[in-house]
């Protein structure tokens, strides 16, 4: 099940005031023990200072007669213990090799403290050597950390508790407090919004989206008509024919031209519709084919062959130059886009004109560096006038609308190209000037 953001900002808040709940906690208990070891210490050097007469005079009564929970030792220069206020001097073992006496006997003074065997507790030994060259050692104990803890375990229970309730309310807080501009965006107008500055990306793509698909819905609208205008033109005619054809009072000359016309008409209908169905095919992307290994010059070669009749009707000549431009394709697709290109270089061309076509391989020296293929398509036709080269590959869009029913074009070839490049990850670029051809140059990387 899938968790809400409310929900993960509501935990990782918790968490994180949880966490510094222990370590806040930690710190302070760390601090406030190290604190209480220091004073410690400067209590048994205060101490030691007053007991330094004592010692200094062996007035061992005395010092065994003070009030004291400190344990005094007294240790000769050699080590040997030769007074404790706690237990038999002499029973006790040589302090030569202790390091607070060390310490001691070089710096004149030491603070050593020392675990206990089960870590509950703590002793910490002030040591001084006496103008005599004795050590006065001066020891106490002290609870351990842990025991500490353990001591305060009811109040940092409580603590915890009163810190889970503020952790809770504070990213109850703010979680609602991040979460409220994203269900506040106005999803029409989200610039519009007031977001956190790390939400503007966020909102500019909804607005980028918003937009695409406002021109997606008027390209569709606007592709439906067409399709409606384009179809009813046919449509009509066919049926103004077919009405007078109906009433059987034509003679024979005249049915055959009806019967001509109704089946051009239909053919041009037909043509229409299946360039419809491969535009929808590429928008979709729901050609089934597998891509493979293509020859362009093969495929070109097909497509010079099938308009061979109609560039002879036009005295145009088809000619073809450069490498074999091997890539990697849809072979109906890019029969499709050679087709539509050459096709239109042919209709749109002047009597007597010349169309080239052109396969140039871009291979990198470096084989490990990908390089190109381009086809050119080049004609000596009418061309193309430098305001209308943007709107060329829009669907239906026509330079020569009258010329281009009267060739059967249907408005949509070079939508097709355009798609069908894009389905292949190639560019298209486009080289016109009016009366004096086109130039359609298509970049495949390979």
């Amino acid at each position: 099940m899938k968790k809400s953001l409310t929900f993960r900002i509501f935990i990782n808040t918790f968490l994180v005031g949880t966490l510094i709940y222990f370590i806040c906690a930690l710190l302070f208990i760390s601090n406030m023990y190290k604190y209480f070891e220091e004073q410690i210490f400067s209590e048994l050097k205060t101490e030691s200072i007053f007991l330094e007469n004592y010692a200094l005079n062996d007035q061992f009564t005395e010092l065994s007669s003070l009030q004291t929970s400190n344990r005094i030792t007294l240790i000769h220069p050699d080590g040997s213990v030769y007074f404790d206020n706690t237990v038999d001097s002499a029973s006790m073992e040589n302090h030569g090799t202790r390091q607070e006496f060390m310490e001691a006997l070089e710096k004149g003074a030491s603070t050593v403290s020392r675990f206990s065997s089960t870590m509950t507790e703590k002793t910490l030994y002030y040591a001084r050597e006496l103008k005599n060259g004795n050590v006065l050692r001066i020891s106490c104990n002290q609870h351990s950390i842990w025991v500490l803890l353990l001591g305060m375990s009811q109040t940092l229970l409580l603590m915890f508790v009163i810190a889970i309730i503020i952790s809770a309310l504070s990213a109850s807080f703010i979680s609602k407090k991040v979460t409220d501009p994203l269900n506040l965006i106005d999803l029409e107008n989200p610039e519009e919004s007031e977001v956190y500055e790390e939400l503007t990306p966020f909102t500019k793509r909804i607005a980028e989206e918003n937009y695409e698909k406002t021109q997606r819905e008027e390209l569709r609208q606007q592709f439906s008509a067409n399709v409606s205008h384009e179809l009813k033109t046919p449509l009509t005619s066919i049926s103004g024919f077919a009405e007078i054809l109906k009433s059987g009072d034509t003679d024979k000359q005249t049915t055959m031209d009806f019967a001509s016309t109704i089946y051009s008409e239909s053919q041009r209908m037909i043509t229409l519709v299946n360039d419809i169905i491969k535009l929808s095919k590429l928008d979709e992307k729901s050609i089934s084919l597998e891509k493979e290994a293509l020859s362009l010059r093969t495929i070109a070669r097909d497509v010079m062959h099938v308009l061979d009749a109609e560039a002879q009707k036009k005295g145009v000549s088809i000619n073809l130059t450069g490498d074999s431009g091997l890539i990697n394709g849809v072979q109906p697709v890019i029969y499709e886009m050679v087709y539509n290109l050459v096709d239109n270089a042919i209709k749109y061309n002047k009597e007597n004109g010349s169309v080239t076509i052109n396969i140039l391989n871009m291979l990198s020296e470096n084989e490990n560096v990908r390089g190109r293929v381009i086809l050119t398509v080049k004609d000596t036709g009418i061309g193309i006038p430098a305001d209308e080269k943007d709107r060329i590959f829009e669907r239906f869009y026509r330079i020569d609308k009258s010329r281009s029913k009267q060739n059967g074009g249907t408005g949509l070839g070079l939508s097709i190209v355009k798609h069908a490049a894009k389905y292949h990850d190639a560019s298209i670029l486009v080289n016109s000037e009016p009366s004096k051809g086109s130039t359609f140059t298509v970049i495949f990387q390979i």
